[in-house]
């Protein structure tokens, strides 16, 4: 099965200074752990976010979940 991938984004436009805010996986002591970061260059998004299906963004319905087919 090839299920598209996507990224998270956080959407907050009122307090929002960079034209993404997006969830990225950061690994420590050998666990992943998640954090915000923001970025106006849209390859940094595509490169850095952490990928996931669409149904494994449905665990966190705070974000929104958009293909990376659709960022390009």
């Amino acid at each position: 099965m090839n299920e598209k991938l996507g990224v998270l984004l956080v959407d907050v436009p009122e307090l929002m200074y960079f034209d993404y805010n997006y969830i990225m996986g950061v690994e420590e002591d050998g666990e992943i752990k998640f954090t915000v970061n923001e970025t106006d260059i849209l390859g940094e998004v595509v490169k850095v976010a952490w990928k996931c299906t669409q149904e494994e963004a449905q665990k966190y319905p705070q974000f929104r979940w958009v293909a990376l087919e659709d960022l390009l």
